[in-house]
């Protein structure tokens, strides 16, 4: 088995040989030899998502990750989900990227480990998440956008790659109002009309708003893991 496998995304992205080590890969010795392994050939970050324990995070720190957080996937089916109306704010498919939604993107990656990684070129978060927002039109990151407005514009929005929710995220100065449960429930009425039987949504674990927010929606957790980061030199 491969102890590694190249991101040609996430290399072209940064600008550095990326990779993801194994998840099978889940003991320090194995791990220790892999990164020996990475540095050897090249690579300048490889991530690691093995299972959560405490010992692994001790590892991961003491072998000098830059990054260690939690990974999480909650899911629901999408069966019985019932979207508010008469909330003061109307949803609807978006049909093309603006500012105000490319703002909301970068919002929603302020707690992401692009964003949490000291050791990430500065700005590197916003950019990816503005490409996230860019081609989630459709593209390769999403199929669709759904926007919450109110008299004022844009409330907030979420992107959806059929039974996948990508982004959340609420504008300021409505949040507390609802949007974000309007949001998410809005993708998973969505997904139903698609045909499909299930949805998911991935997080940090350290966002605990973001968890809150999925768990009130009837979202149940499905996975946990590490997340690591490790730059090679």
């Amino acid at each position: 088995m491969p102890s590694y496998r190249r991101l040609a995304w996430d290399s072209d992205f940064l600008g550095v040989a990326v990779a993801r080590i194994a998840q099978e890969i889940d003991d320090e010795k194995s791990v220790t030899r892999a990164l020996r392994e990475l540095k050897a050939a090249g690579v300048r970050l490889a991530y690691w998502q093995p299972r959560d324990s405490e010992a692994l995070r001790n590892f991961a720190r003491a072998s000098g990750a830059s990054f260690v957080g939690t990974h999480v996937r909650y899911e629901r089916s999408t069966e019985g989900v019932k979207v508010s109306s008469g909330s003061g704010f109307r949803v609807h498919s978006q049909g093309s990227v603006n500012e105000e939604l490319e703002a909301l993107a970068v919002e929603a990656g302020t707690l992401s480990r692009f964003a949490l990684d000291p050791a990430m070129p500065a700005g590197t978060a916003e950019r990816l998440y503005r490409i996230w927002m860019r081609e989630s039109f459709g593209g390769a990151m999403g199929d669709e956008v759904l926007a919450a407005r109110d008299a004022s514009g844009v409330a907030g929005m979420v992107t959806l790659k059929q039974d996948v929710i990508g982004l959340v995220a609420v504008a300021e100065r409505c949040r507390g109002a609802g949007v974000g449960r309007l949001l998410v429930h809005s993708a998973t009425a969505r997904a139903a009309q698609l045909g499909k039987a299930r949805i998911s949504v991935v997080t940090q674990g350290e966002n605990a708003a973001a968890c809150r927010l999925y768990e009130s929606c009837g979202y149940a957790l499905a996975e946990r893991s590490l997340i690591v980061h490790f730059w090679t030199t």
